[in-house]
C-alpha cells in the first residue's frame, strides 16, 4: 500500500508540472538564438455534441518517435505504450476513466530517432460513465498519461474544459482544428492545440444548433495579429444546409497564405459567433532561415562577388528586405508562403553542418558540404575512407560525366576537392 501512495504523489506533481502549456518548445542553437519545435507529445481535445446534443470527447494525440524505445524484432523496431485517461469535475470526483495500449512498429532504426515523426492516436469516450449520478455540466478536468511500457517513462498532462449547462437557442461547440474534412466515418482531429503546421493542410470545424433554421450563410474570417491590433486577412462566406437543426461547418483554411505569426479565426453567423486563436510555426525551418545575417553567409555558394559583397554591406532590416526579394523572384510558386527553392537550398545547407562541420568550419563551408549543397546527394558513393594503402578519399557519382573525387591529404578527417569530372 506504502509504494502506491508514493506513486500517486509522484504522479501528482508530474501532473502539476505537465499543465496544458504551449505545444511549441524554444531549442537554443550554438549561434545563440533559440529556434521553434514542437513538443515530444501534443494533443488536442474537442467536445463535440451527437445528434441528442450530447456531450463526447474527441482526443487526439501525438507522440514523438524519439522519447519512445523500440526494441528490435523480426519485423522491424517496435515500442508499446499505453494511453490513459480520466475525467473528473470540479471537486475531484471521477466521470470515466479510459486507457488503451498501442503499439508502435517502423521498419528503419533511423525513424526510431525522428524528432519530426510521430505516432498519431485519435480516441473517443463518453463524459460520464454509466453510473455517474452527478451533475453534467460545468467545470471539469482530463488528466491523460502516456506511458512507454518499453522504458516504463510516463509522461502526464491534465486539460480544463467546460460543459455548458443551458440549450440555447445558438448552442454550439467550439472551434476544432482537423487534418482533413469529416465525414461519418472519421473525425481527423488534429493532435495539437492552438498551433498549426506552415504550409501544411487544416480545417476548421464548428457544429451549431437552431431548429428554427433550414440554411445559414456563415462568416469566416481570419485576422492577422500585429503589434497595431488585428488586421483582416481573409474571409469567405459558406452556406450551409442544417439536418434536423444541426449545422456542421467545415472549412479549409488557406494555409497557403498563412505566414509564421499569431492570428484569430472568427466564425459568426447572425447574432452567433466563435472565435479561436492560432499561431502557424514552421517547425521544419533551416536554423539558418532563423538569422538573416546567418543566412546570407552560405548564399556566397550561389551569389557572384559583387553582389554578395553588396548584401553583406546592408544593414540588419536592408538585408531582410534584400533576402526576401531575391528568393521571392525565384520561388516556383507565387502566390504561397513557401519557398520551395529556398526551403531545399537552406536544408541542404543544415545537413551539409550536420555531416560535414569540424573545428574551423562550418558543413557548408568544406569541399563536401558545398558539393552537396550545390548538386544534392549523389547517386553513388564510392567511399575508401578507411584505405591503408592510399590516402583515404571518397568519389562521389551523379553521372557518367559528372563525378567529384575529395582525399583526406592531411588524415584529419577533412576530405579536399582534388578533381571535378565534368
Amino acid at each position: 500500500m506504502i509504494p502506491r501512495i508514493i506513486i500517486w504523489i509522484l504522479v501528482g506533481s508530474l501532473f502539476l508540472a505537465a499543465q496544458q502549456g504551449p505545444t511549441v518548445r524554444k531549442l537554443k542553437t550554438r549561434y545563440g538564438f533559440t529556434v521553434d519545435r514542437l513538443k515530444p507529445i501534443t494533443y488536442q481535445l474537442f467536445v463535440h455534441r451527437t445528434a441528442e446534443w450530447k456531450p463526447v470527447i474527441y482526443l487526439a494525440v501525438d507522440v514523438q518517435h524519439d522519447i519512445l524505445s523500440f526494441v528490435k524484432t523480426t519485423d522491424g523496431y517496435v515500442n508499446k505504450f499505453r494511453v490513459s485517461v480520466a475525467i473528473r469535475d470540479d471537486k475531484g470526483n471521477l466521470t470515466n476513466k479510459n486507457s488503451w495500449d498501442e503499439q508502435a512498429l517502423l521498419k528503419n532504426f533511423e525513424d526510431t530517432n525522428s524528432k519530426v515523426q510521430f505516432q498519431y492516436r485519435l480516441y473517443q469516450l463518453k463524459v460520464f460513465d454509466a453510473d455517474w449520478s452527478g451533475k453534467r455540466s460545468g467545470r471539469f478536468q482530463l488528466y491523460l498519461s502516456v506511458n512507454d511500457l518499453v522504458a516504463n517513462n510516463v509522461y502526464s498532462f491534465k486539460h480544463k474544459f467546460t460543459i455548458d449547462s443551458v440549450e440555447k437557442k445558438w448552442a454550439s461547440t467550439e472551434i476544432a482544428f482537423l487534418k482533413q474534412r469529416a465525414d461519418s466515418a472519421r473525425f481527423p482531429l488534429m493532435g495539437r492545440d492552438k498551433v498549426l503546421r506552415f504550409s501544411k493542410p487544416a480545417w476548421a470545424f464548428v457544429r451549431l444548433k437552431n431548429p428554427d433554421e433550414q440554411k445559414l450563410t456563415f462568416n469566416l474570417r481570419i485576422y492577422q495579429e500585429e503589434k497595431q491590433g488585428h488586421k483582416l486577412f481573409y474571409q469567405q462566406f459558406l452556406e450551409v444546409e442544417g439536418q434536423n437543426g444541426l449545422f456542421d461547418l467545415q472549412a479549409p483554411l488557406p494555409m497557403d497564405s498563412l505566414d509564421e505569426g499569431s492570428y484569430l479565426l472568427r466564425i459568426s453567423c447572425k447574432e452567433w459567433h466563435k472565435e479561436r486563436k492560432f499561431k502557424v510555426f514552421w517547425f521544419e525551418k533551416p536554423t539558418y532561415l532563423y538569422r538573416y545575417d546567418l543566412a546570407i553567409r552560405p548564399m556566397r555558394l550561389i551569389l557572384d562577388k559583387k553582389t554578395y559583397k553588396y548584401a553583406r554591406s546592408l544593414s540588419y532590416d536592408e538585408l531582410e528586405k534584400w533576402f526576401k526579394q531575391y528568393w521571392k523572384k525565384r520561388d516556383p510558386s507565387k502566390g504561397t508562403v513557401y519557398n520551395e527553392i529556398m526551403a531545399e537550398f537552406f536544408r541542404r545547407v543544415e545537413i551539409a553542418n550536420k555531416r560535414y562541420s569540424n573545428r574551423h568550419r562550418e558543413g557548408w563551408e568544406t569541399d563536401r558540404g558545398r558539393i552537396y549543397i550545390l548538386y544534392g546527394e549523389p547517386k553513388e558513393i564510392d567511399d575508401h575512407r578507411y584505405a591503408t594503402e592510399t590516402k583515404p578519399y571518397q568519389i562521389w557519382v551523379y553521372s557518367d560525366s559528372l563525378q567529384f573525387m575529395f582525399v583526406d591529404k592531411n588524415l584529419d578527417g577533412e576530405f579536399e576537392l582534388v578533381n571535378e569530372e565534368k
